[in-house]
């Protein structure tokens, strides 16, 4: 019969890894390349992207809403940050899979809010949706 270790105890035998803070302008030293591996870029700002990345999906079926709603977003997220906007189902699901956030401002021209709530989070389980009723 083999002892039973608990994971606990099988990781008091491992090394412990040693964490180094470097800055941008840092350059590691030779003796720390070995043990570090190669060097890292330092650490970027959020809105520092190259690329604006995929749209933030704006979906209501009232343009003026949809229109404030962008005014809004557009001041508090990065600047490069791109919109898509959708008043039908159709539009929403065509758009959605491409898509990095959905804000719901209200109901849709052929269905309830709620419901495509239920029909993205189905379809799309892993696309944040935010609804900002009236």
């Amino acid at each position: 019969m083999s002892p039973i270790v608990s994971p606990a105890r099988q990781r008091e035998h491992l090394p412990r890894p040693q964490l180094r803070l470097l800055c941008e302008h840092d350059e590691p030293h030779a003796h720390d390349a070995a043990a570090t591996g190669p060097h890292l870029p330092g650490p970027r700002a959020v809105g520092d992207e190259p690329t604006a990345g995929p749209p933030v999906l704006l979906v209501g079926a009232d343009a003026r809403r949809r229109a404030s709603l962008r005014a809004e977003l557009a001041g508090t997220l990065p600047e490069r940050t791109s919109f898509a906007e959708a008043h039908a189902v159709f539009e929403v699901l065509e758009r959605a899979p491409a898509s990095r956030l959905m804000v719901l401002a209200g109901d849709l021209d052929d269905t309830s809010a709620g419901s495509l709530m239920r029909i993205v989070g189905e379809r799309y389980p892993q696309l944040p949706v935010i609804s900002v009723g009236a």
